[in-house]
């Protein structure tokens, strides 16, 4: 599927089902980062990480989309999607 070379920790399909429609999509979880706002982002291993998404979707017409996801866990990019907590132990919810 995707080169090992990549950095992927892992990839599957997910289905999205809503009402009207369902799709299928090919979630990749890398070890890169995946957004400028990522610490240590590489322009250029992450377009070579798209380069065999887009492979892979060429290869397999059933698959709808595809969506790349970074397993860094002191991403900045993440606070992109933190609810605001009251100040208190623990650790922010995150949602997407």
């Amino acid at each position: 599927m995707v080169m090992p070379n990549r950095l992927v920790k892992s990839a599957w399909i997910a289905a999205e089902v809503t009402r009207d429609s369902a799709e299928k999509v090919l979630v990749v979880e890398a070890y890169i980062a995946v957004s400028p706002l990522e610490s240590g982002y590489d322009p250029v291993r992450y377009g070579h990480l798209v380069e065999d998404v887009r492979r892979i979707l060429a290869e397999n017409p059933d698959i709808d989309r595809a969506s790349i996801l970074s397993v860094h866990r002191e991403s900045r990019c993440a606070a992109l999607f933190r609810r605001a907590v009251p100040d208190c132990e623990g650790k922010p919810e995150l949602v997407a």
